[in-house]
């Protein structure tokens, strides 16, 4: 049974952490005497078909998704070193049977595994055929969906030129749990739809048991969203070079409230509070690290139940702070540059006993 995904709500879930990676356009490789020659050329294989039994492409092969709905309903397993580009048309994306597809995409250092765009000639060579009359950008190809499929693997994988449609997302973990680790995001869109901020990696409804660390994102509109349930430590790496992205931080919605034990690690980027109330119920906890600073947008604010608790919030170089503040942690609303003013968030709201806490650490609220 397939269940397309064509929602736009976006939760909080699961534990994340991200950092450097295999080698992406702006790194340096691994000596040959390490890796071997690179492949000269590829055999192409037009994929034209859903996969429906176990499946392992391999080696050698460059592979271009040319069916529009096109969906993995068994095992698709991914050899390092193989290439996957995604028709802008006849196959924009993948996406995960709910109950029976996963993939197993397990690359390497020496031989990432690669997901772009069908006009890309500098990964694969000129697969379109069309010389230099095409190059790729943004948004080529839409996305792959795990689409409430449990276990899938992405490890040293390289994502280029997606997030193409209404979705903005390249990699979605979708209702379900995931492992990202060592891979690059870069070139991609995600970003500012309505009320939402989509992540290129999109883990906002990423379910508990979700591991994502040691990527690293550079030149996206917006890197990473998450959810609520996701711990995210001080692993991961948000610039190559000095290629940054435009909206550079770590996006969560306020949809759903913290109801466990959270820790939040990272210190590269400013973590970001989506527009409304976000609450952390009586019995759970948001822990910082220190140097970690949290944003809010306009009219959000965070709300503590009786019980609840933000660990470690007067923690050295720990802040509170307006989304426009870019003072704190760069620029996270992706305006080049500016600075935020009285008013710009609520505050944060002690619901016990009905004030708003005036830790001297919160910057730029109304209170």
């Amino acid at each position: 049974m397939k269940n397309i995904f064509t929602s736009f709500i976006i939760t909080f879930i699961t534990v994340f952490a991200i950092t450097a990676c295999g080698p992406g356009e702006d790194e340096e490789a691994p000596p040959d005497d390490v890796c071997g020659e690179p492949l000269s050329s590829y055999n192409v294989i037009f994929v034209n078909d859903d996969v429906d039994t176990s499946t392992t492409w391999t080696y050698g092969n460059l592979y271009v998704i040319n069916k529009y709905d096109f969906y993995v309903e068994s095992t698709l397993t991914i050899e390092p070193g193989v290439i996957i580009k995604f028709h802008s048309v006849n196959g924009p994306y993948m996406m995960l049977d709910t109950y029976s597809g996963r993939i197993l995409a397990n690359g390497n250092a020496c031989r990432p595994i690669i997901f772009t765009s069908y006009r890309d000639d500098a990964r694969g060579g000129d697969t379109n055929g069309d010389g230099s009359a095409t190059s790729p950008a943004r948004g080529n190809w839409y996305y792959i969906n795990t689409n409430g499929a449990d276990n899938s693997v992405f490890n040293y994988c390289e994502f280029y030129y997606g997030g193409g449609g209404s979705y903005l997302s390249v990699l979605e973990i979708y209702d379900s749990r995931a492992t990202v680790t060592n891979s690059v995001f870069a070139h991609n869109r995600g970003g500012h739809s309505g009320s939402f901020y989509y992540g290129t990696l999109n883990a906002s409804n990423a379910l508990t048991g979700t591991v994502i660390t040691g990527n690293t994102f550079y030149d996206n509109i917006l890197p990473l969203s998450i959810s609520h349930v996701l711990n995210v430590y001080d692993s991961n790496t948000f610039h190559s070079g000095t290629a940054t992205n435009t909206y550079n931080g770590i996006f969560l919605h306020w949809g759903v409230n913290f109801t466990t034990s959270v820790t939040w690690a990272e210190t590269e980027v400013a973590y970001v509070i989506d527009d409304g109330d976000l609450w952390i119920n009586s019995g759970a906890s948001l822990t910082l690290g220190n140097n970690v600073v949290i944003k809010f947008t306009v009219d959000s604010r965070l709300i503590l139940q009786s019980g609840a608790s933000v660990g470690n919030h007067g923690g050295a170089g720990v802040a509170f702070t307006s989304f426009r503040d870019d003072s704190h942690k760069g620029d996270t609303n992706g305006d080049g540059y500016s600075s935020g003013a009285f008013g710009d968030w609520l505050g944060i709201y002690d619901d016990y006993n009905s004030v708003y806490f005036g830790w001297g650490n919160i910057f730029h609220d109304s209170y």
